[in-house]
Formats: structure tokens, C-alpha cells, sequence
């Protein structure tokens, strides 16, 4: 299974942070990627890097560090119009050559930690290689105006729409929307950054399109171009969940408003969770199920504390491990909340995790837990109700409540020292205390409660939970997978 995973692994390393290529992420800071499709323009004119642009059209925007076969004013210039809008261009555009465009992954990455741990300890792949996108264009723009390109193999019409995804960031920054859809989701955890990303990158991608359809470019659009990569990305890896959100990002943007020159009201009043994008649903209409979790340590033990929350966009990149991408699509889609927790037994030990899931409905929890315990199959041996997966790796699965499923991978220590229990609506993990006496504890308040032998303490989680309603499978995706999440840089990747 890992083997035939190879190749969405390599992809997860592409641009990612606001991307328009389709490309996802490389170690650079936050930028957004694109994939570009052809575009002809007329008589294409060579821009070369001198002190004075050699266009008059281009005066302002100068290209540095190589040169393209068109001038970049006139780009920038439509994307105005087809945002309706009035902004500052960029005062030049760098040419990135390879070396420098994957230089920094060339070299050994550094283990993952965080979120990036818990999905490699499930068999969300991080290793990967750059070779099979060495061709790819892509760019990336940062916020404070500055755009870059890669020109990869593609052609001067490729490299146009590259440019045009790239230039509708820089307006993105410059009217301070991407720090309002972010402000506006309300929370920095892996789903809302993912679902905050899916409009920034929505947006870029339909201008993509319309650019493309409006200026009669022989391309592919940023829709077509951007399903291709989604749907030939492995399942099961960190690429197909950041592609998701172009992608998913892009039908919700363009089914939630009538036109690029409508969009603003989703940075305002953008979804709150990648349910609500994966599933087309309005603001509000679904929130997160209620979810508190409380710890208890008990002694110098394992201790946790509630570090992220991982959303439905990355529950079916876990279970595309070890099922179909329809199954996984389905088996995620009664997802209503969840909560990662970090477990370390002392300051300087390797983390291990506990991912506490509430469904909808009884029946998407079975569902789940059937999917979790089949990836779980797919890399590991079982015995009992536990799992060996690489090396000294354990997990198992408990099901605390008809509609609550707690996931627990790591060290074998944290697994015979924890206890899962509920008091009332609340999910109790205990360390080296038994289920019964962690039940009689005090109820907790809705947050995410971290409690010691001597004196409890409270983290309040970042989004307060909501009630959930039921499942909408019959707007799921059955396209193959969800991308990797990105990091809150200051770059955005096309």
C-alpha cells in the first residue's frame, strides 16, 4: 500500500500556501501555486532583466532573474477587470530556475512534528521527492507584493495563467483579505487554516478560469486544470488534502457567488469548517458538534494537551489509507467534530496521540471506526483490539458512546496507561488512573481541560463547539482525496 503511495508523497512537497498552479507545497513560507494551462497571447514580446523594462506596457513591473516571452502589465491589468477592482501592481516578478525554486528540498527534510507526526504515524506519507514536478510551473507571492515564478517546462500560455492565479494574490494581500477570511473563520487549527486557504485559493482559481475563457486563451482552465491534479494525486497523501482545498475551493466560490466581482461577502463570511466547503454548504448551516475533552494525569505520567483539529477534509486523507477514496469519502462525511491530543511521558519525548472524533449519527461512527480499523489493517498487525504498525508503534481504537471514537497511535506506554471514559457530554482521558475514578471528576466547562494530580488547569479550545445536525452524502465527493494543509507564513503558493 505505502509503495503504491510514492507518487502523491512526491507531489505533497509542491507549493502549497496560496497556489493557483495546482502544485503543492515546497518548504518555502506561505504562497499560493499554480499550475498554469497555455495561453496565447499576440506576438509575444521578450522581457529581459534590465534596469529599464523593455516594454512600455510593462513599465512598473519589471521580471528579474531570467525573462518571460510576454509582458506581465497587461496581465495584471485583466485581472483588474475581471475583479472588478483597482490595485497596486507589483513592482517586478522573479524568474526562479530550478536550484532555487527546489533547493531547499534537495536536501534531507527534518522529521515531522505536530499534526505532520500523528499523519505519518497513521500512514499519511510526508517523504517525497520534487522529480515528477520538476516540469510543473507554478509561483508563489508574498504579502508583502513580491511574486515569483517558476517556469518549469511550460509553455509562455502556461506561464500567462501562472501569472494571472499569482497577480490575484497580490491583490488578495493588498485589500487584506487574506488575513480577513482568516480572522473570519476564527481559529488556526488544521481545518480552519484548510478551509480559510479553499477561499483564498478558490477565488484565484476561478479568475484562472474566466481568465482563460474571457481572453481566449488555448489552455485548460483553473477548474480543469485543477481537477486533473486532484484526481491523479495518490490517495492517502498530504498533497491530495492541500489540492482539495483549489478544488473544493473553487466549486464553493463559484456556486456561493454570482461573480468575481461578487466575492468579497465570502472573505467576510467564508465557511468555518471544510465540511461546509467539501459539502457546499452556507455559513453556519452545519457547525462542529458539541466536543470537550478533558486530561488527567495523574504523577509524573503522560500528560496531554488538545493541540489541533484535524476537520473531514483531513479524516478522509487518513482513511484513503486503507479504503477506496468512495469509502473514505463516505465513511468521513458523518464527521461533527474532533480533537488531537498530544501526549509526551516526559519534556523531550517523541509525541504520541490521542484523536478524539464525535459523529453524527451512531451509524457514521461505526462507520469510521470500521474505515480507521481497516487502515490500521492495511500497515500493521493486529492482536486483540491493538495494532503494531512501523517499528514500536501502537494504536487501537475505542468507542466511549454510540456517536464518539477515540483513536489512540504512539508509544505502548500511553496505550496501557490511558483510560477513556465520559462524564456527561465530556470525553475523560486519563493517565495511570482508572476509567471509574476519571468519571467522578468534576464536570468540565466547554473547553479542552488539562487537569493534574494537584492542581487542574483549563485550555480553552480555539473555536467553541456547536451543536451538529446529520450527514449530507449525497454532496460528497467522489473524486480521489483531499491535500496537505499549510502552514500560516507569510507566503502564498499559486
Amino acid at each position: 500500500m505505502r509503495g503504491s503511495r510514492r507518487l502523491g508523497a512526491l507531489a505533497c512537497v509542491l507549493l502549497v500556501v496560496l497556489a493557483g498552479c495546482g502544485a503543492q507545497e515546497v518548504s518555502r513560507p506561505e504562497t499560493a501555486a499554480t499550475t498554469a494551462a497555455p495561453a496565447t497571447t499576440s506576438e509575444p514580446t521578450a522581457v529581459e532583466t534590465t534596469d529599464a523594462p523593455t516594454e512600455d506596457a510593462d513599465v512598473g513591473i519589471r521580471y528579474r532573474g531570467g525573462d518571460l516571452s510576454f509582458a506581465a502589465a497587461p496581465v495584471f491589468d485583466r485581472v483588474e477587470s475581471l475583479l472588478a477592482v483597482s490595485a497596486d501592481p507589483p513592482t517586478q516578478v522573479s524568474i526562479e530556475n530550478e536550484s532555487t525554486w527546489f533547493g531547499t528540498n534537495t536536501t534531507d527534510r527534518r522529521r515531522p512534528t505536530g499534526t505532520g507526526r500523528f499523519g505519518a504515524l497513521v500512514g499519511v506519507e510526508t517523504e517525497a521527492s520534487h522529480d515528477d514536478l520538476r516540469g510543473t510551473p507554478n509561483g508563489a507571492t508574498s504579502p508583502f507584493g513580491g511574486v515569483s515564478i517558476y517556469p518549469g517546462d511550460g509553455s509562455s500560455d502556461a506561464l500567462e495563467v501562472v501569472l494571472a492565479h499569482e497577480f490575484v494574490h497580490v491583490v488578495q494581500f493588498q485589500r487584506n483579505q487574506v488575513s480577513a477570511v482568516r480572522r473570519n473563520v476564527g481559529d488556526t487549527s488544521t481545518d480552519a487554516r484548510w478551509t480559510a486557504r479553499s477561499i483564498v485559493e478558490g477565488v484565484a482559481v476561478w479568475t484562472e478560469t474566466r481568465y482563460v475563457e474571457s481572453y481566449g486563451l488555448d489552455a485548460p482552465t483553473g477548474g480543469e486544470r485543477t481537477t486533473t491534479l486532484y484526481t491523479e494525486a495518490t490517495p492517502g497523501t498530504p498533497f491530495r488534502h492541500g489540492q482539495a482545498a483549489y478544488l473544493f475551493g473553487y466549486e464553493y466560490v463559484r456556486n456561493e457567488s454570482s461573480g468575481l466581482d461578487r466575492v468579497d461577502g465570502l472573505y467576510e463570511r467564508p465557511p468555518t469548517t471544510s465540511e461546509q466547503v467539501l459539502h457546499g454548504l452556507d455559513p453556519g448551516s452545519e457547525p462542529s458538534a458539541e466536543l470537550y475533552v478533558r486530561t488527567i494525569a495523574e504523577g509524573n505520567t503522560w500528560r496531554g494537551s488538545a493541540s489541533d483539529t484535524l476537520g473531514e477534509a483531513y479524516t478522509r486523507v487518513v482513511l484513503e489509507n486503507g479504503v477506496a477514496v468512495p469509502e473514505a469519502v463516505d465513511a468521513a462525511a458523518g464527521w461533527g467534530n474532533d480533537r488531537l491530543v498530544t501526549y509526551r511521558e516526559r519534556p523531550t519525548a517523541n509525541a504520541s496521540f490521542v484523536w478524539v472524533t464525535r459523529w453524527d449519527t451512531a451509524a457514521d461512527a461505526t462507520e469510521f471506526r470500521d474505515a480507521m480499523n481497516a487502515t490500521f489493517d492495511a500497515d500493521g498487525d493486529r492482536t486483540g483490539d491493538r495494532w503494531r504498525l512501523d517499528g514500536d508503534v501502537r494504536a487501537t481504537t475505542v468507542r466511549p458512546d454510540d456517536t464518539t471514537v477515540v483513536v489512540t497511535v504512539g508509544e505502548a506506554g500511553l496505550l496501557d496507561a490511558l483510560a477513556v471514559s465520559l462524564d456527561r457530554d465530556t470525553v475523560v482521558l486519563a493517565t495511570n488512573q482508572s476509567a471509574a475514578n476519571a468519571a467522578a471528576t468534576s464536570d468540565a466547562p466547554p473547553a479542552v481541560a488539562t487537569a493534574t494530580a494537584d492542581a487542574p488547569t483549563a485550555d480553552t479550545p480555539s473555536a467553541t463547539p456547536d451543536v451538529a445536525t446529520t450527514p449530507r452524502r449525497g454532496f460528497a465527493q467522489a473524486s480521489p482525496a483531499p491535500q496537505t494543509t499549510t502552514p500560516e507564513q507569510s507566503y502564498v503558493h499559486a
